[in-house]
């Protein structure tokens, strides 16, 4: 489980390359979101589940103060690496993120790649009392979740990437089990090295599905105000791909 966070995480920003190349268009939208919706500006940022920093990384370069949290330090060490090489300096911490306890310290806190997906009903609550406290008053929770009709996939997806001279050939495939609300997320990930032999990697991981107003619900338990948006856009249209959970702290 989570082998892509562990075994693989030197190969994560090669598997994820077509979604890192889209980041700043996601960062430009938060920042929408930031000067809009926030009840403060916004200069101190916390990314929960941050991987290898591709989101993070991207908020400091655009000037914001940021830390970044995430379970493995496989990521992490990347992570680091990155910002080193980048002259940026972010604080990267590892650890849970159910168990921070910042209080009041943040402007906003975000949480990309549908990280929110791998918490239950009874982790999310808890997940949304944290960052709750993390935040000062005014401040503003981000998250990005897809829309249940995009994320069970009928037909596997199949797509090669490349690290140095080593290939990668991913399979991807995803099983939905709609009265449980759950999603298999799995995927084959090959490693061809220049001598021909592979390595391939299994993963298998347990998302939870929520629709657009059962997260609204649920973050409305613990937060002043909740909106939900469309992708990459503060609006919802009847068919999104992907949803933008955002949840304000009262001033």
């Amino acid at each position: 489980m989570h082998e892509l966070y562990t075994a693989l995480a030197e190969y994560y920003d090669a598997i994820y390359r077509g979604r890192a190349e889209r980041v700043k268009e996601e960062i430009d939208f938060v920042e929408e979101i930031f000067r809009e919706d926030a009840g403060r500006r916004v200069s101190r940022v916390l990314d929960l589940a941050c991987g290898t920093g591709i989101p993070t990384l991207e908020l400091a370069e655009r000037g914001y103060d940021v830390v970044g949290l995430d379970l493995h330090g496989e990521m992490l060490r990347i992570a680091r690496r990155k910002a080193e090489g980048r002259g940026l300096s972010v604080e990267f911490l590892q650890g849970d993120a159910l168990s921070i306890n910042f209080e009041d310290e943040f402007d906003a806190v975000t949480m990309f790649f549908s990280s929110i997906t791998y918490f239950d009903e009874s982790a999310i609550k808890q997940l949304f009392n944290s960052v709750k406290r993390a935040l000062r008053p005014g401040g503003v929770f981000i998250a990005d979740f897809p829309a249940w009709h995009y994320s069970g996939r009928a037909n596997p997806t199949v797509w090669d990437e490349r690290k140095g001279e080593e290939g990668i050939v991913i399979t991807d495939w995803r099983e939905l089990e709609p009265a449980f609300q759950k999603l298999r997320f799995k995927r084959l990930v090959q490693i061809i090295r220049p001598d021909g032999s592979v390595r391939a990697f299994m993963v298998d991981d347990e998302l939870n599905v929520y629709t657009p107003r059962e997260m609204r619900l649920m973050a409305g338990s613990c937060f002043d105000d909740v909106r939900v948006y469309g992708n990459l856009k503060r609006d919802m249209g009847p068919r999104e791909s992907r949803y933008w959970l955002v949840a304000l702290k009262r001033a």
